[in-house]
This record gives structure tokens, C-alpha cells and sequence, in this order.
């Protein structure tokens, strides 16, 4: 894989979506997290999904549940909100990780 580099992270209603410059295999998942998520302090992941194509991470921050969901098929990566409740907290934490961009 080339080096990860982030092309975009865009707040589009309630979630934020981020693309990046090359295009990225499911082995490359691991990485892309670890660089996505290592933009917000004070996290801690709960749980990972693998699914033929896609991978979820679902982690805690800011009394809020979070999910990390990547598309392999159709090279989308987007974080989203687990409960209504979580939902408040999606607009804080674009701040955070477009001041890291």
C-alpha cells in the first residue's frame, strides 16, 4: 500500500465521511483506523466487526458510542452514531479530526 494520505473529511447530516487519496484493500483497514483514530484522544474501542467486505469499529468518546464503519467494494469510510443519544456528539468530534488534518 502507498502511503496513507487523507483526501477529505466532510459532516454530512449525521455523519462524517472521509476519503482518502489512494485507493485501499481490506488489509489496509488496520491502518487506516489506527490513523483515523488516533485523531481523537481519550477513546477506547469496544468492538471490531469484520464482514466479507466491510469492518466496523465501534468505540467510546465523550459519553457518546461511535461507530467507524469502512466499505471495502465501494471505498467508503464514514463515522456514524450508535444511538440517537450519540448523535449530539458527531459534530464535536468533526472538530476534532479536521484540526488533525
Amino acid at each position: 500500500m502507498l502511503p496513507i494520505k487523507i483526501q477529505s473529511i466532510d459532516l454530512i447530516d449525521d455523519q462524517i465521511s472521509v476519503l482518502f487519496e489512494n485507493t485501499w484493500f481490506q488489509e489496509d483497514i488496520l491502518a487506516l483506523s489506527q490513523l483515523l483514530l488516533n485523531k481523537i484522544p481519550n477513546h477506547s474501542i469496544k468492538e471490531t466487526t469484520i464482514g466479507a467486505d466491510r469492518e466496523d469499529i465501534r468505540f467510546l468518546w465523550a459519553n457518546a458510542e461511535l461507530m467507524l464503519n469502512f466499505d471495502y467494494y465501494s471505498q467508503s469510510c464514514w463515522f456514524s452514531a450508535q444511538d440517537e443519544i450519540s448523535t449530539t456528539q458527531i459534530q464535536p468530534l468533526y472538530g476534532v479530526l479536521t484540526n488533525h488534518v
